[in-house]
């Protein structure tokens, strides 16, 4: 069983994996998440307290539901220990201890990130004959916290190739949308609604209009990719940016509606569809850069992505279509040196913080690493994705416990 606390979704899933399988089995999640669009972002002393108002009570239900219990509890018990917000961490890993110490069963304090990027570990619906990935691979985790290109050389071994210089590709979409008054708790699902509602031709229309040139377009509308200079293509620190695209808007309508003035709607769904566009072809830049840094073209390349045959995208911006489509379209893979590469794109559902990655990588902590958690644990808010390891709290598994629950 997991719990995810993290941000500001409540979350319990329930997953069964047997020493023959290659994927653990999803049972069943309840998750309920925080309604902040009224406080325009997430609050984190709302979000604390709504965890510690609602996690209880919903872990009580699934274990109702599933008939768990002291005489019946699982196997395993697993839970974000980091990065995240501390006081939301705290309110499920306290629970969770005490679940821990009444059913007398071993505790994993989860990275939240690698539970996003072992996502390709679980079945997936809208793939269902993809096998797991296999070491070495490459994932894009961007989320609202997180826009990181990752190399992932075994469970414990990551390189980031590719980090975020300022806030991640999620804020920036939330806030672009919000920026072009739009409502909701996940605005940057919404600004893809409304994009995805654009007729056919006037999708057209607006990508056969340039806005990264001197000249006047119709919208005097104006907008770059950072570091699309040329000048930025042999840096030997490669760098998302995404701050960048929500001044753009803002400085727009300061120049051009003053005075209370609003958006047209065709100037909305100009800006929107273009905002879209040019931070997905940022990601796809700076991807192609890192392809080229560390791919076959550069005689001084380490080869960390040659050979590489599986690509994974997770985190919540994993959920938009079209950025699924620019990975599948504009990767210039033949850096890579192999015939085909493997996507792997999480059904919808996992793409948002959910329980059930925590516990698909709490399952891999135990079984291949035989590691558990000291209670003793404090929840990390910052922790480096490459510095797994490197905290306290890891206790190895003896043989006897590991023996009774996985054989």
């Amino acid at each position: 069983m997991a719990i995810e606390s993290s941000c500001d979704d409540s979350c319990v899933a329930l997953l069964e994996k047997s020493p023959s399988d290659q994927q653990p089995k999803i049972i069943d999640q309840f998750k309920r998440t925080l309604h902040s669009a009224d406080a325009g972002g997430i609050m984190p002393v709302a979000a604390y307290n709504y965890h510690m108002a609602t996690v209880a009570n919903m872990v009580k239900e699934f274990c109702t539901k599933h008939g768990i219990s002291a005489r019946t509890p699982p196997d395993l018990l697993c839970v974000t220990r980091g990065p995240g917000m501390a006081g939301s961490l705290s309110a499920s890993t306290e629970f969770a201890k005490g679940l821990a110490v009444a059913w007398d069963v071993p505790l994993i304090g989860v990275h939240h990130m690698l539970g996003h990027l072992l996502t390709a570990n679980l079945p997936k619906k809208e793939q269902p004959n993809s096998a797991p990935p296999q070491y070495p691979f490459l994932s894009l985790l961007c989320s609202g916290g997180h826009t990181m290109l990752v190399f992932l050389k075994s469970l414990t071994e990551h390189e980031i190739l590719v980090n975020v210089s300022d806030i991640a590709v999620g804020d920036s979409l939330d806030k672009c949308a919000r920026e072009l008054g739009m409502y909701g708790n996940m605005l940057g699902k919404e600004l893809e609604k409304y994009i995805d509602a654009i007729p056919a031709d006037e999708k057209e229309e607006f990508r056969n209009i340039r806005v990264d040139t001197r000249e006047a377009n119709v919208f005097n509308f104006r907008a770059n990719l950072p570091f699309g200079s040329p000048k930025y293509s042999n840096l030997e620190d490669i760098k998302f940016a995404f701050a960048h695209f929500l001044s753009n808007i803002q400085q727009y309508k300061t120049r051009y509606y003053t005075g209370g003035d609003t958006l047209d709607e065709k100037t909305k769904r100009f800006i929107a569809f273009k905002t879209q566009e040019l931070v997905f072809d940022h990601i796809i830049d700076r991807i192609n850069v890192a392809f080229k840094k560390h791919g076959i073209s550069n005689r001084n390349s380490d080869g960390a992505v040659i050979g590489v045959k599986d690509f994974i995208c997770s985190g919540g911006v994993a959920a938009n279509r079209r950025l699924r489509e620019k990975l599948l379209q504009d990767l210039k893979l033949e850096e890579l040196a192999v015939d085909k590469v493997s996507f792997h794109f999480p059904d919808l559902s996992l793409c948002t913080d959910n329980a059930i990655m925590i516990g698909a990588a709490g399952i891999e902590i135990f079984e291949k690493l035989r590691l558990k958690t000291d209670l003793a644990f404090l929840p990390i808010r910052k922790w480096p994705l490459n510095n797994l390891l490197d905290v306290d709290g890891w206790v190895k598994v003896k043989d006897e416990e590991y023996n009774r629950i996985c054989k």
